[in-house]
Order: C-alpha cells, then sequence, then structure tokens
C-alpha cells in the first residue's frame, strides 16, 4: 500500500464529509427560518382574529369599557409603608398564626393589634377632580369595633345605625391620633346611646372582629329622648327609632321615625339634647316646615333620619341653616324618597315649645314617578356628612345598594333578610356624591329639589372598584350612621351587623370603618 496516497484519499474523504455536514446544516436553517415565519405569520393572524373576536363579544355584551383618565387627571398610587409585608406574605402568616392559636382575641390598648395581622393603609386609587372632592381623596385606614357591654338591658349588638362625632370627647384618652369620642345607638330593639372612644384603627389583612382594636365606653348607655320615643311608640306594635344624631353647637341633634309606616302619616321628628348624657334634658320634637301639610315634600318620612352639620363658612347660602337631615326608607314607601333625601334646617333657641315648625328647606328628594336613576325598594341610604378639604368640598349620602331583581314578600333561599319585605340581593355599599353648589342652587330656587341628581356615584363598577371592598364580607352589607371630624378631615362610617367574635357568637357587633380624605 503506498501510505501517501492513502494519507491523500483520507483528507479528500475528510474534506467531502465536511461540505456535506455544512450543507445539512443550512438546510436545516433554511428549514427552521421558513417554519419560524409561518409559526409567525399565524400567530399573527390567531392575535388579530382572536382581538376581532374580543371586540365584537363586548360589543354584543355592551361591556362598560371605562377610557383612561386625561393626562391632566393624576391618578395616585396606593400607599405602600417601608417595611410591611404585601398583601399575600400577610395573609399568609396571619394563616400560620391562627393555625397556632397565638391570636388573643380580646385587643385592648394594653395588648395592641400584632403587627402580623396588619397591612398598608390603602390610598383608593382613582381620578382628582379640581375642586370637588371624589374617592380618589379617599384614604382607607382601617377599622375598629365597640366592645362586648351590657348595661340597661341592652348592648352594642345590632346597633350602629347612628353615629356623631364629639371633638372634645373622650378627654382622657390615649394620644394616638384620634382624639374626640362616638355617640352610637346600640342595640336596635332599645334605642340606647352610648359615647365610646376612638381606638387607631387597624386595616386588617384578614377581616375578622376578633383582631381589630376595641373601643371603651366613655359614657353608659342613656334613653336621648329622655322617654320622648317610648311616648310616642305607646299603643302601637311598631317602635320609633333613632334616625340620625350630629354634635352641633355642644348639643346632640337626633331624629326619630316610625320604622313601620304603612298609613303613610306626618309626625314630629327632630329633638336634642345635651352632650352629658345621664344628666341632658331632651327638647322637641319639631317638624321641619309645615306639620300635617298635605304636600308630599314636607312629610317627615323624607328627612327624619341622618343628620350633618353645614360648615359655618357655608350657612349664608342657606339662610343661615346650620344642619341638614334625610330619610330614605322603604317602610312606607308612598311617603319616602325614592333615593337619598336633604333638607337643610335651624335649631330653634333655647325653650323652643314641642310640636312646632323649624324653619327648612327642601335640597333633595325623590318622587315615585321621578325615582333616582338605578333606585330599588331594598336600598337603604344611612348617613350622610359634608366633606371639605381645603378649596374642595362634597356632600355625601352613604348607604347600600340592591344590585338584585325587585322581589316582595317572604324571604326566599339565598335572601339575606329573614324578615318580609323588599329584597333585591346582591348588595354593595354605595356612596352618592352631591354638588354643594347644586344644593346652594336648589336652596334658592335656581334648581327644583324633587329629582336633583348626584354629580358622581361611588359603587361597584367606580374606578379603583367600590367601598365594599373595604368593609366585612356580609349579605346584606348594612351601612350605619355616618360621622365627620373635620379638623383632621377622617370620615367614620359604620358597617351594622358586621361580625361575631370567638368569645361571643350570639351577638353581631357593628364594625366602624375610618377614612382620611386627603389631597
Amino acid at each position: 500500500m503506498n501510505p501517501v496516497g492513502a494519507d491523500v484519499r483520507t483528507r479528500a474523504w475528510i474534506i467531502d464529509m465536511k461540505f456535506i455536514y455544512l450543507g445539512m446544516c443550512a438546510l436545516a436553517i433554511a428549514a427552521t427560518w421558513k417554519f419560524s415565519s409561518e409559526m409567525s405569520h399565524a400567530l399573527a393572524s390567531t392575535k388579530d382574529s382572536s382581538q376581532e373576536a374580543i371586540a365584537r363579544f363586548s360589543a354584543s355584551e355592551g361591556a362598560d369599557v371605562t377610557p383612561e383618565p386625561p393626562a391632566a387627571v393624576k391618578t395616585p398610587v396606593p400607599e405602600q409603608p417601608v417595611g410591611q409585608q404585601s398583601d399575600a406574605e400577610a395573609t399568609e402568616t396571619v394563616d400560620e398564626a391562627i393555625a397556632e392559636e397565638i391570636v388573643d382575641s380580646e385587643v385592648t390598648a394594653e395588648k395592641p393589634v400584632p403587627q402580623i395581622f396588619r397591612k398598608p393603609i390603602t390610598r383608593h386609587e382613582a381620578p382628582l377632580h379640581d375642586t370637588m372632592i371624589t374617592p380618589g381623596n379617599f384614604t382607607y385606614l382601617g377599622a375598629f369595633r365597640p366592645p362586648h357591654h351590657q348595661a340597661r338591658e341592652t348592648s352594642f349588638a345590632y346597633g350602629g345605625w347612628a353615629l356623631a362625632y364629639r371633638p372634645d370627647g373622650d378627654a382622657s384618652g390615649t394620644d394616638d391620633g384620634y382624639p374626640g369620642s362616638l355617640y352610637i345607638v346600640g342595640h336596635a330593639s332599645q334605642q340606647m346611646v352610648a359615647e365610646i372612644s376612638i381606638p387607631e384603627p387597624v386595616n386588617l389583612a384578614i377581616r375578622h372582629a376578633d383582631h381589630l382594636p376595641v373601643a371603651k365606653v366613655v359614657q353608659d348607655f342613656q334613653d336621648v329622648s329622655d322617654g320622648i320615643l317610648g311616648q310616642m311608640t305607646a299603643g302601637s306594635s311598631e317602635p320609633f327609632m333613632i334616625g340620625g344624631m350630629c354634635v352641633s353647637n355642644n348639643q346632640l341633634h337626633w331624629t326619630t321615625y316610625k320604622f313601620y309606616n304603612v298609613e303613610n302619616l306626618d309626625y314630629p321628628s327632630h329633638g336634642r339634647s345635651g352632650l352629658q348624657l345621664q344628666s341632658s334634658i331632651a327638647e322637641g320634637l319639631w317638624h321641619l316646615g309645615p306639620l300635617g301639610s298635605s304636600s308630599p315634600e314636607w312629610n317627615s318620612y323624607k328627612n327624619a333620619g341622618y343628620v350633618l352639620e353645614i360648615p359655618e363658612s357655608e350657612r349664608h347660602w342657606f339662610g343661615g341653616h346650620s344642619l341638614m337631615s334625610g330619610l330614605q326608607i322603604s317602610t312606607g314607601l308612598q311617603a319616602s324618597s325614592q333615593g337619598p333625601a336633604l333638607y337643610s334646617y335651624a335649631p330653634p333657641e333655647a325653650g323652643y315649645l314641642p310640636n312646632r315648625s323649624l324653619s327648612a328647606t327642601p335640597l333633595a328628594w325623590y318622587s315615585m314617578n321621578d325615582p333616582l336613576e338605578r333606585h330599588h325598594p331594598a336600598d337603604r341610604w344611612s348617613g350622610a356628612a359634608w366633606l371639605t378639604l381645603g378649596n374642595k368640598q362634597a356632600v355625601i349620602v352613604v348607604g347600600r345598594k340592591s344590585l338584585g331583581e325587585f322581589y316582595y314578600g317572604e324571604p326566599r333561599p339565598g335572601d339575606c333578610s329573614e324578615d318580609k319585605g323588599y329584597h333585591g340581593a346582591p348588595y354593595e355599599v354605595e356612596i352618592a356624591f352631591y354638588s354643594p353648589a347644586s344644593l346652594i342652587h336648589a336652596a334658592n330656587g335656581k334648581l327644583p329639589a324633587m329629582g336633583l341628581r348626584p354629580w358622581l356615584r361611588w359603587g361597584g363598577t367606580s374606578p379603583g372598584g367600590g367601598v365594599k371592598q373595604y368593609f366585612f364580607d356580609t349579605c346584606h352589607q348594612y351601612t350605619g350612621g355616618v360621622a365627620y371630624d373635620r379638623e383632621r378631615n377622617i370620615l367614620y362610617v359604620a358597617q351594622v351587623d358586621a361580625a361575631k367574635t370567638s368569645d361571643n357568637e350570639w351577638d353581631v357587633l357593628p364594625v366602624i370603618h375610618a377614612f382620611r380624605i386627603s389631597e
């Protein structure tokens, strides 16, 4: 064998194999490029088809697409304090803590809420307005609850339907940034009023009443009406109830209405008492506008509920009136307002005799023929406040809104209430925002009070979601009284029948939620 010839043939064979290998790689690359190009084209076609299908589906279903706010409108970002856990981490930690039973259910000032149960305070993410307060100005601070407390055969269970803020209340309380106190109506059956402290609210990672701060009793339960409610109820199976309360000019102003007023009778409804519950003397009852008038706008069933204070700087627009009140309830459908109502009025001088009329002006109410849009008889608007923030203002009315079909009668499976009446589950919390300018125009005859519409409604389809996300998850979503600390811009909203605690399986307590109104 010629070794030189063999070596040459070997090198030639290797060169041939390299060319064959390179050719195969080129073919593979070309095939891969073609396949990739075809797949990209197919995916693009599929994406276009999917977008067209989504657009057609949205159009056919009437989807409500909310456009992005204009660039000039600021959208705030939720606050995330440094060093706090994320929601997911907090939830996991709380679950572990509960599983290990390391939680003391009685939370007090001496035993504060453990950090693992807290989540960052939440600024509601929604557009702001130059001159009006909107949901974007609301920061959810958290909640607290009244104690399990029994006195005078009543308690706080099933209470919270009326609330009032007292700036100088609980003077010896803890300096935690939440001074003052709250007057709150206790159990619905007795209608007694107590004064409680305001502990620092906590935004819970998991909404459970065991982990809420607990208020202390500052003044024990008393009948603020000095027997007037009992006298009004005498001879009737249906009681008179406190509709609302407000502290103004060092007095506790309150209203009362007959819960089940199927006769649509008109009653005197407004009274007041001193701030010292045990020693105060009640005055009233008085009627807003002419008592016994045949005009539907003057029936007390439209104004014998929630009470709020008009800021001093705005009272001249309302003829010097310092307070507003309103009522919406469906147990006297023909006489009540078919949506939240607002009336301004002037409390009388001391010694004003009962059963007389007070100077008043209708500002907003709704008739059977012209109800508020989406009104449902199962709605219940229960509290109101005039909010101020620098040059921004808004008058709000808070309530529970029915989202379901109309039904009247005995409860069916799935209905939230066990009583006969109007049903419309599911429900959510809603806040109606009224423009103070519109109310001023109505007070001066420039706009009709009947049918005056709110300029904004904060519900579940609003930017950032509805108010319900901050409340305890209950079927009925009852809201109760509303109170406002104007100096610190803190709004307190009671959620009625919100939760039980593990140490008391019978009493369902109200929970009080706190929001700060801020720029």
